[in-house]
């Protein structure tokens, strides 16, 4: 039995605008890629961004008529209102477009090298993309550890994304694993002979992780749905040969593929840019991931005194503070995490972090802050540990002369910390 080819067949209508519209589509969410990963064009980059964010501004007040102009700005949020405006653009202009190439040009009954040009366009941008969140995993730092203060914090207080966070970036070893799932599968796209097994791989993957952000209220909604289209958009023309296997137990034959004709020379120098191409962007982006590694990540540098310190004792001025619920001045734990910042938490449980310096030669901290937009200094304290697992600051805050008796929390009191993998579970540990 000879599988049809979509290279070879004439189209139906649907069909042909179905691609054009996948055409137009794809092309306007993919673009500048992979111009924006070729170094010196950082200008014409800001060109065009600058361009593509006067559009959106422009439909959103002109076209849509919304309420409030469009700031477009980046926040870590693929659904910002910008997005969606985007998104209405790019699906209007692939509908008329699609319409129109139709209409204008009847006689067109197939699009074997456009379409075949496309999927390269979308594999290696979907590649990329694969290659740039997988390893981001795998170095465990999209979802890193819990911090110190997630640990002090109740979960009924914990966002749905922060709790999916949390809930990936507690196992560095899961991470890891999702991870590579996604850098093998955007390794396999950017190969014709694997690009199905690929897209299968990455569809499972990248459906999770849509599931994810909707069913947690994680703001990638968009751009993950999109990701899972162009991985089907991949599979397309072999879903038939896949249930002919799969599911109506039939056999099959190959499908006719497409390979651009190119000389020997040609044929060098494609390979060639591609193993330049993509060995960059991975390598690229593994050193990137690394120094990140160890500037914010798990090896990041740590204060001269790390972990949480519950106060005992708040000497404030000539007064021991009382540890009152409602009292705004007492501290009632001291976080500390990074060596440029300290987060305290205060006997009302609100939370205050301050940009902090360290002086361990003469053990001083001292603790900044901002009053009316003009920086000041909050608090110069002297630290000094004792034997017994505590730490007393002493100096001046907010003015007043201060003495701080504190107790360093043992980490491995967390259960979260605690409880490590057993091979041998006689009942589930579930709390």
């Amino acid at each position: 039995m000879q599988i049809e080819s979509p290279y070879q067949a004439s189209w139906t209508t649907w069909q042909l605008i179905w691609f054009r519209f996948s055409l137009v589509f794809f092309s306007l969410y993919i673009f500048p890629f992979p111009l924006n990963h070729v170094p010196g064009l950082h200008v014409v980059m800001q060109w065009y961004t600058q361009f593509q964010h006067s559009v959106i501004s422009w439909v959103g007040a002109h076209v849509l008529k919304l309420d409030e102009p469009i700031t477009v700005f980046f926040s870590g949020s693929g659904d910002k209102t910008s997005d969606y405006v985007f998104l209405f653009i790019a699906f209007t202009c692939s509908v008329v477009a699609a319409v129109s190439w139709t209409l204008l040009a009847p006689q067109r009954r197939s699009h074997g090298r456009l379409l075949e040009a496309l999927r390269i366009y979308v594999r290696y941008y979907l590649g990329v993309m694969m290659l740039i969140y997988g390893l981001s995993k795998v170095f465990h730092l999209q979802m890193s550890s819990p911090s110190l203060m997630q640990l002090l914090q109740p979960l009924g207080d914990k966002s749905p994304m922060g709790l999916a966070w949390t809930y990936v970036g507690y196992s560095p070893a899961f991470s890891m694993f999702a991870g590579l799932a996604e850098v093998v599968g955007g390794m396999l796209l950017f190969f014709r002979r694997t690009t199905l097994l690929g897209a299968l791989l990455v569809a499972v993957v990248m459906v999770n992780v849509m599931v994810m952000n909707f069913t947690f209220d994680i703001p990638v909604k968009l751009y993950s749905t999109l990701l899972v289209l162009m991985a089907v958009f991949l599979i397309a023309p072999d879903a038939k040969r896949l249930l002919q296997v799969v599911l109506w137990n039939e056999a099959t034959q190959p499908r006719p593929a497409y390979a651009f004709k190119l000389s020997g020379r040609w044929r060098v120098t494609a390979l060639v840019v591609k193993i330049i191409f993509v060995g960059g962007i991975f390598a690229a982006q593994a050193y990137s991931s690394w120094q990140s590694v160890r500037q914010y990540g798990d090896l990041r540098p740590k204060p001269p005194l790390y972990g949480i310190f519950d106060v005992d004792q708040f000497v404030l001025g000539a007064d021991t503070v009382p540890p009152l619920a409602t009292d705004t001045r007492r501290w009632k734990q001291l976080v500390l995490q990074s060596p440029g910042y300290v987060h305290v938490k205060l006997m009302n449980d609100s939370l205050v972090y301050y940009p902090a310096s360290w002086d361990e030669a003469s053990h001083k901290l001292t603790i900044k802050g901002t009053q009316n937009g003009v920086d000041k200094t909050v608090a110069m304290l002297t630290y000094q540990q004792t034997d017994t697992a505590g730490l007393v600051l002493e100096g001046v805050l907010h003015n007043e002369s201060a003495v701080i008796h504190l107790t360093e929390r043992d980490l491995q009191s967390f259960r979260l910390l605690n409880n490590k993998f057993r091979w041998v579970q006689e009942y589930p540990f579930n709390r």
